[in-house]
């Protein structure tokens, strides 16, 4: 294990920003949790939905994350302050 919640709280579904960092939806807690490479807590982004379960990135430099809201049933489009690799199935 690379992290650990420092409150009560489930990860979910998760994507990776360009300079490697681990962006996971947050669950209870609302957001995305953002994690370095070596474990550390960088950032979170709160959502106005407790049950941020996905996203991913695309648009302009990849600087777009796309999130998934699923008490509300929505998906939300926000600048992201980080390149995000695009998903590549």
């Amino acid at each position: 294990m690379i992290h650990g919640a420092d409150r009560y709280q489930f990860f979910d579904s998760l994507a990776v920003e360009e300079n490697g960092n681990v962006c996971v939806g947050t669950l209870i807690n609302g957001g995305i949790t953002v994690v370095s490479p070596a474990g550390e807590r960088v950032d979170f982004v709160a959502t106005p939905d407790p049950y941020a379960t996905n996203l991913c990135f695309g648009g302009p430099g990849g600087r777009t994350a796309w999130i998934t809201l699923s008490t509300s049933g929505q998906i939300a489009k926000a600048a992201w302050p980080r390149a995000g690799r695009p998903t590549r199935y």
